[in-house]
C-alpha cells in the first residue's frame, strides 16, 4: 500500500529462504524507484518466522532506502524476530517501531536502544 508520505508492506507468514523473492521485488521497488515515498514501512504483524534469508531482505532493503534517501522502519515485530535481531546485533541497524519494540523515538521510529 502505497500513501503520500510512506508506503506500507506487508508481510504474513514465514520470511524464509523459500519465500524471499517476492518481498526482494517488493522491497526493491519500494526502496528505490523514483518518486516513491521516503518512508518504506515493513508491517510484521503477521509474521509468523523469520531466518537469516529472510533478515538478509530486510537488511538489503535497509540498504537500498539510505542510498536512495529513504527510511526503512521495520513495524510491530513480533518476539522471534526480536531475538533474531538481538542475536545477530542487527537490532541495533533498524528502526522499530511498535508495543514489542518499546515504542522508542519519535512515534517509535527511532532505533531501540540496547536493553540494560
Amino acid at each position: 500500500m502505497t500513501r503520500a508520505d510512506r508506503t506500507v508492506v506487508t508481510v504474513t507468514g514465514d520470511l524464509d529462504l523459500d519465500h524471499v523473492d517476492p518481498l526482494n521485488s517488493v522491497l526493491l521497488g519500494a526502496c528505490s524507484d523514483p518518486g516513491a515515498p521516503e518512508r518504506v514501512v515493513v508491517d510484521l504483524t503477521r509474521l509468523a518466522f523469520c531466518d537469516s534469508a529472510g533478515l538478509n531482505a530486510l537488511l538489503h532493503a535497509r540498504l537500498l532506502c539510505e542510498s536512495n534517501g529513504r527510511t526503512l522502519i521495520l513495524a510491530d515485530p513480533g518476539p522471534q524476530f526480536l531475538r533474531l535481531l538481538s542475536i545477530t546485533g542487527a537490532d541495533l541497524l533498524f528502526n522499530l517501531s511498535g508495543p514489542e519494540a518499546g515504542e522508542r523515538g519519535e512515534r517509535g521510529y527511532g532505533p531501540t536502544p540496547a536493553a540494560p
